[in-house]
């Protein structure tokens, strides 16, 4: 008995060549489809140019906005140490011109300076007249202190070193408690403890230490030489720093103030809001990639609607392409390669919008735009994988058309 012949002996013998598709001509009939109807290709990639362009320029805007948030933390940071002894009263060695000097050589340090506050004392306007007396912290300040206040002036000016060396008795007033003083202008003198001195400032705010803005300030010499008529002193040492130095310099400040012991001191530094700062930074990336992720999966099954919906009015064609040798792998890859095409075409167009956004955006609040040509790249190729993907089930439909079902229609 005579075997029969398989399928590829039978098209040898007639001499039938088996139909093949190329992927150059591949391609050229995925163009051809794509622009033959562009009204109908614009609408079923839309979701992919809206999907890639919130990709791109939400991410974009978020590692704009990173930044941004971390150039103020970087400029907000906290710069300010304190240094004061472990316990209330004792040794005020730690305290002399010697170790601020030490203290002011170490690389970071911008300001420091010599404090020490009082109990509250009362102030008059007039010597002997107590109607008009307010009550207020008095602050011994030297000049490198009242730096790293950084008072604001609304009138005269901040003394210097002159009034610090010479003993000179004058003082600085918050504004609050000038008014209630009565006091408008520099020159004139109020009394503590009946001795006079001259108002030489009127401050609205300060940088730091906000105490500052409750008490009467004045040089750190004249604070110490009535300090035993103020009462109980509380001395510290206040540092101004450049950014990111706070917490080195909290390490250094006792050994520079005080080496013979610098367990006697204790330095309080506030902590580098890093792990905040990186919180945010995550909440916004995380964030942004949610709703980067939902736009694109949106944009895929417009696609696969539009691809499985277009089916129907395209099962003419499929049936001709089969009756002149179409094969089914050749119509699957097809319909495959038109999607793929619309998604890739999609997430260019998406890419390219998505930088406009984050340009203007950035422009309009006047930052550094943030522009990562790899997440543009990306975004195209992921546009491109969801059109592909997308395609598999309405290509997997089409190649399961019969030639005469579809002729007939």
């Amino acid at each position: 008995m005579t075997p029969k012949p398989s399928a590829r002996q039978v098209r040898a013998a007639l001499r039938i060549r088996v139909p093949r598709l190329r992927a150059l001509d591949l391609l050229l009939e995925c163009l051809l489809s794509v622009t033959r109807n562009p009204g109908r290709s614009l609408l079923t990639g839309i979701g992919t140019v809206l999907g890639a362009a919130a990709f791109v320029s939400t991410l974009g805007i978020g590692s704009t906005l990173g930044r941004q948030v971390a150039d103020t933390f970087d400029v907000r940071r906290a710069t300010e140490v304190i240094v004061r002894p472990q316990a209330k009263g004792g040794d005020t060695a730690w305290q002399q011109r010697t170790g601020l000097t030490r203290l002011r050589g170490l690389n970071g340090v911008l300001a420091a300076g010599n404090r020490v506050s009082y109990p509250e004392q009362k102030i008059l306007r007039f010597p002997g007249d107590a109607t008009g007396a307010v009550t207020a912290q008095i602050m011994a300040a030297d000049p490198g202190a009242v730096q790293v206040m950084h008072p604001v002036m609304l009138a005269g000016r901040t003394y210097d070193t002159f009034a610090e060396d010479r003993q000179v008795p004058v003082v600085l007033l918050p504004k609050g408690l000038a008014d209630q003083l009565g006091i408008n202008r520099v020159g004139v003198a109020v009394f503590i403890q009946d001795q006079p001195f001259t108002v030489a400032g009127i401050f609205t705010d300060v940088a730091r230490r906000p105490e500052a803005l409750l008490a009467v300030v004045m040089p750190y010499t004249v604070g110490q030489r009535r300090a035993a008529r103020y009462g109980t002193a509380t001395p510290d040492v206040i540092i101004e720093t450049a950014p990111g130095a706070a917490q080195l310099i909290g390490q250094q400040a006792p050994l520079a103030l005080y080496p013979q012991d610098p367990k006697y001191l204790q330095s309080i530094a506030p902590p580098d809001p890093k792990t905040l700062r990186r919180a945010i930074e995550g909440n916004i990336t995380s964030s942004s990639l949610l709703v980067s992720v939902i736009a694109l999966v949106v944009g895929a099954f417009s696609i696969g609607n539009a691809a499985t919906a277009g089916i129907a009015a395209r099962t003419g064609e499929v049936g001709l392409r089969r009756a002149v040798g179409g094969r089914p792998a050749h119509i699957f890859l097809q319909l495959l390669g038109e999607t793929t095409v619309l998604g890739a075409t999609g997430g260019t167009l998406g890419a390219a919008l998505g930088i406009a956004v984050i340009s203007g955006v950035s422009l309009w609040n006047g930052w550094t735009p943030t522009v990562d040509l790899r997440v543009a790249a990306g975004a195209s190729l992921a546009c491109a994988a969801a059109g592909l993907l997308a395609g598999l089930l309405p290509a997997g439909k089409a190649m399961r058309i019969q030639p005469v079902v579809a002729l007939q229609r």
